[in-house]
């Protein structure tokens, strides 16, 4: 029998080599955040063109559309500050407006009033799975949790921590992940309203999205001119993009740069991130923007974990026909490994638990039932992530 274990030496170091940075958007105003539909089209609020005060030049704020053709479209207007937005279970799009006071719900591009009871300068917001929302009040610094059937009550205030509670995501448990505009905290709210600061960035920070892929938050710090993530698995913060200079140069992650980053949503997959970046370089002045699109997201893994992985779990052949072996050399005591594979847009095609190596070092994975395509896979012991990557099936 082979005995396995394994040690990983974690660090806030990521490898950057495989992330690029793309613009893939004409100048466009859209200042507010960024949110996925389940097609992969990708949503955008205009906060407006200034960061404090009125927005007075007369011209009501768009919610815009990229499709997956990169095609830009406006999708609803009649906003005066677009900031946070969300799906709920049904996949219809929630914005929150700073300027009213008020989450507008979206049907057939137009918008209707859904809540406004409560809301101080509302901008993130987040929906559960039972579809309430929640909603971070900039002005007061609270959250704010409403029924579907319309009830508005206080969920948190922030226990000290909030200092204009500026985006929010949920993860499948319910918890929830608030970040600040103005100081760089992390702040997990659990289902019972239990309130803690986990981590920070560099900075105070814009939008927040949460990935179940890889068990990781992604976070756009408009102060710092960065794109960072945190593990939850151990609360390690690390930097994915951006020197903090700002501007908006494309390329490999670790030269990249970005202006006052706001918006943020990661895809499906796990594999891209879209973030709104300014096309002037003061944080005064938002609009114009561009959209920037981070690929190759997968490989934010700590250079220990990614050196020590490659050399000792393998995946081939790829591109695959019928089956594929993995194959570890791995000396692990864990036996919760696990292998789940997505299609392109993010649904799961199949999931195999309990992996066993305890008597062999290959597994061969049959997807002879597969379409011609791409997809991505994650090898996983529990939530701790070993190797995510592409398949190929012929």
């Amino acid at each position: 029998m082979r005995k396995l274990y394994f040690i990983l030496i974690f660090v806030s170091t990521v490898s950057f080599a495989q992330i690029n940075v793309s613009t893939i958007t004409p100048t466009f105003n859209g200042s507010g955040g960024v949110t996925i539909d389940d097609a992969g089209n990708v949503y955008i609020g205009d906060f407006g063109d200034f960061l404090g005060g009125p927005d007075n030049d007369g011209i009501p704020n768009n919610v815009m559309m990229l499709d997956t053709d990169l095609n830009l479209t406006v999708f609803a207007n009649d906003f005066t500050g677009a900031s946070g937005n969300e799906f709920d279970s049904n996949g219809i799009l929630y914005q929150a407006d700073i300027r009213d006071n008020a989450v507008y719900k979206i049907t057939n591009g137009s918008r209707e009033l859904y809540a406004s009871t409560g809301l101080v300068l509302p901008v993130g917001i987040a929906f559960d799975s039972s579809d309430n929302l929640y909603v971070c009040n900039c002005g007061n610094n609270t959250i704010r949790k409403i029924t579907p059937g319309g009830v508005s009550t206080l969920f948190s205030n922030g226990n000290g921590f909030f200092a204009c509670p500026n985006g929010m995501t949920i993860d499948e448990n319910g918890n929830l992940y608030v970040v600040n505009f103005s100081n760089p905290f992390i702040v997990k709210i659990e289902p019972d309203g239990t309130t803690s600061n986990i981590g920070s960035t560099n900075s105070g920070n814009g939008h927040i999205d949460y990935d179940s892929n890889t068990n990781n938050l992604y976070i756009a710090s408009f102060g710092g001119n960065q794109i960072f993530y945190m593990d939850l698995t151990d609360l390690n913060v690390g930097l994915i993009a951006g020197t903090g200079t700002a501007g908006n140069d494309d390329g490999a992650a670790a030269s990249s740069t970005f202006s006052s980053p706001n918006g943020i949503a990661v895809s499906k997959t796990g594999d891209s991130i879209y973030v709104n970046s300014s096309a002037t370089l003061n944080n005064a002045n938002l609009n114009p923007q561009y959209v920037r699109l981070l690929t190759n997201v997968l490989s934010t893994l700590s250079v220990d974990e990614y050196e020590t992985i490659e050399n000792k779990l393998k995946l081939y052949p790829n591109p695959v026909k019928d089956e594929f072996v993995i194959e570890s050399k791995l000396e692990t005591n864990l036996d919760d490994l696990s292998i789940t594979i997505w299609g392109i847009n993010g649904v799961i095609i199949k999931k195999i638990t309990n992996l066993d190596f305890k008597d062999t070092s290959k597994i061969k994975i049959d997807i002879s039932n597969f379409q011609s395509g791409i997809y991505y896979y994650a090898i996983k012991s529990g939530k701790r992530k070993l190797k995510l990557g592409k398949i190929l099936k012929n």
